[in-house]
């Protein structure tokens, strides 16, 4: 008796649906850049959940920290001009001998009560993707670039007798054991005779505005 092959059925692609598991899609999300991140919440409200918790949001700084190629690394420099503040890429660094820097769209550019003094802007520092800015020496702002949010802090100045100062500085770090980002101002009135310190707990201020990618 003849037997005739079998012929094989075409397979649907449909029966063919894998599931993703979760932890395998985290993995891939804290890989991929900022830009990504922000188009991919929209995928559905999981996505949205998973991006937007604090523990995506460290563990993926935590992973753009230590990428040795500095592909996600950017480097901001104050240059005595109208719009003084410039960005460029920290990897082309390593591999071009001519870079360019360009123009930061940099939130106090825009904001025309700043502009008294138009080279007045300054990098305070920077952490963790945010960076502090300070306008005319007393009005300071946490501004995240990678998804353009800022935040301005309350005055900063001082209620010491004098309404003039001779020396103030800031500076802008995180506080790992409380989770925390602070500023801290130093304002000194004479010959030290008269010194204020001032340091902002940005956990309330900012909330996670400004720390969800």
């Amino acid at each position: 008796m003849e037997q005739h092959p079998k012929q094989s059925k075409p397979i649907k692609h449909s029966s063919f649906k894998i599931p993703i598991q979760t932890e395998l899609i985290t993995e891939i999300l804290l890989r991929l850049p900022v830009e990504s991140l922000l188009r991919f919440r929209c995928v559905s409200k999981s996505w949205l959940a998973l991006i937007s918790s604090p523990e995506f949001v460290k563990a993926h700084l935590n992973i753009s920290a230590n990428n040795k190629d500095y592909t996600h690394h950017r480097l901001m420099m104050n240059f005595e001009s109208k719009y003084n503040i410039k960005d460029c890429s920290l990897s082309s660094l390593f591999n071009e001998s001519v870079i360019e820097a360009f123009d930061l769209d940099y939130p106090t550019k825009s904001n025309g009560s700043y502009k008294r003094f138009p080279n007045s802007d300054r990098i305070v520092g920077s952490v963790n993707g945010l960076i502090c800015l300070a306008m005319e020496d007393y009005d300071l702002v946490v501004w995240n670039p990678s998804i353009r949010k800022y935040k301005k802090l309350p005055d900063s100045r001082p209620r010491l007798e004098r309404m003039t100062y001779d020396f103030h500085r800031y500076g802008f770090g995180y506080d790992e054991f409380h989770d925390d980002y602070k500023v801290v101002g130093i304002f000194t009135c004479g010959s030290l005779d008269q010194v204020e310190f001032k340091i902002y707990s940005l956990k309330v201020i900012l909330g996670q505005v400004l720390l969800i990618v």
